[in-house]
């Protein structure tokens, strides 16, 4: 059976400490990659200047800027422009695992016409306790395959989209600030009649630096999740929603210690790097972007 063709499409807002490192990753994977489409999202460090550092090591690789700020525009301006008959997204402070492509290409390949999006599993090459963070998302892929392999939401930092699947939602998508956009394509997917599944095998590394954002960041973070509900007038998932949310927001501050202490450098904990000070992740829908 003839593979399909895959695009990536990377948004990217100031990553230039990260997204070094995710072009790394991609190179044992370009054989199975048509094209890589990082689109800067009015970046004021060295973001641009480091990926156009690997244009010779990835003939496939470009970038186009999208000055409309958030992860929304972003993310459309990437998807829209896509050549592939798959279009995956990786967040810019991702990296893949080896056959990270392979696995999508194959899985689609396959894959029967209902599903129309997948995603897959990533452990977080920066925070302690992996252990749990591994156990917790093997019990809801398990679950998701005995669901025949339906999952609740797609994961944002390792997706992918069928592109005729795309261009049948592309009308329907939200495009406001304030939402979970992987949630919003989930929902608008399952709109369509199409699924959304797990893939095995498609599997990167993600950062968990969410998890060093304050109590009042974190909780207008998860705060999108009902809103994406309420937004599309789904009451009763946006009630439900917040349930998980407060859920979410105790898992916060549970391991916002652990977390804050941990030196991933290092490996180790340190009281230094407890006290030391981080940077919070910044928003998708920051206002305050130059």
């Amino acid at each position: 059976m003839t593979q399909p063709t895959l695009s990536l499409a990377i948004p990217a807002y100031n990553e230039a400490e990260t997204i070094g490192w995710l072009l790394e990753s991609l190179l044992t994977e370009l054989a199975d990659i048509e094209e890589i489409i990082v689109v800067d999202n009015n970046s004021t460090d060295e973001t641009a200047d480091i990926v156009a550092g690997f244009y010779a090591k990835i003939p496939q690789l470009r970038m186009i800027k999208e000055t409309k700020r958030g992860v929304i525009a972003a993310r459309n301006a990437g998807f829209d422009v896509a050549k592939g008959d798959i279009i995956g997204r990786l967040d810019a402070d991702a990296r893949a695992k080896p056959g990270w492509a392979a696995a999508v290409r194959t899985f689609f390949a396959n894959a029967d016409d209902s599903i129309g999006a997948g995603t897959g599993f990533f452990d977080q090459y920066d925070m302690p306790l992996q252990f749990i963070h591994k156990k917790l998302l093997n019990i809801a892929f398990d679950q998701a395959q005995k669901n025949n392999g339906d999952v609740p939401s797609l994961f944002g930092a390792n997706m992918a989209v069928r592109a005729s699947t795309w261009k049948q939602i592309r009308p329907l998508l939200l495009e406001q600030n304030g939402i979970f956009d992987d949630l919003d394509i989930t929902l608008c997917v399952k709109e369509i009649g199409q699924r959304n599944v797990y893939v095995p095998g498609m599997a990167i590394s993600a950062s968990g630096r969410r998890m060093l954002s304050d109590t009042k960041t974190y909780a207008k973070f998860t705060a999108y999740m009902p809103a994406t509900y309420e937004a599309r007038g789904m009451t009763a998932e946006a009630k439900r929603s917040r349930a998980e949310v407060r859920t979410m927001r105790i898992m916060h501050r549970v391991f916002w210690v652990p977390s804050r202490a941990w030196n991933p450098a290092t490996g180790h904990y340190s009281l230094r790097q407890l006290f030391s000070k981080h940077k919070q992740r910044v928003l998708p829908y920051d206002t305050t972007r130059a």
